[in-house]
């Protein structure tokens, strides 16, 4: 037992590269926690703006904490609706949504349809020479 405390390093190191570390935002969007979150912060809402959503702060939960994630605008999508972040109360407790698109039209799901067809389409090449043929 000459070097216990070099042991106990080593073997610290061993098991440390298991944990992960926290993340901000979490892969899982479908957190169900079983006690309520906090209240909502007041928040005042700034007035509308042309082609901006105000996407109101919320909640999140990091990594075992409540974090505050505070308002802020979203660029307007055509064809599209926002639903706003917060909590809901679900059978087994809260669930947190968080802010998203979704889309309200087919005409948004055509036009994504024919942009791909267009990408597909093969090019005319260009043919630096065809002048001089």
């Amino acid at each position: 037992m000459k070097h216990p405390l070099s042991i106990a390093a080593i073997i610290a190191g061993r098991f440390s590269s298991l944990t992960k570390p926290p993340q901000k935002h979490q892969d899982n969007p479908d957190i169900v926690l079983r006690n309520a979150p906090p209240a909502p912060r007041e928040e005042a809402e700034p007035g509308p703006r042309a082609g901006l959503v105000w996407s109101p702060g919320f909640w999140n939960y990091v990594g075992g904490w409540y974090v505050w994630e505070a308002g802020h605008w979203e660029l307007d999508r055509t064809d599209q609706s926002y639903l706003k972040p917060g909590w809901q109360k679900v059978i087994h407790g809260w669930k947190l949504q968080r802010g998203e698109w979704r889309i309200t039209s087919i005409s948004f799901i055509k036009q994504g349809n024919n942009a791909k067809e267009q990408d597909n389409a093969a090019e005319a090449h260009y043919d630096p020479l065809a002048a001089f043929r």
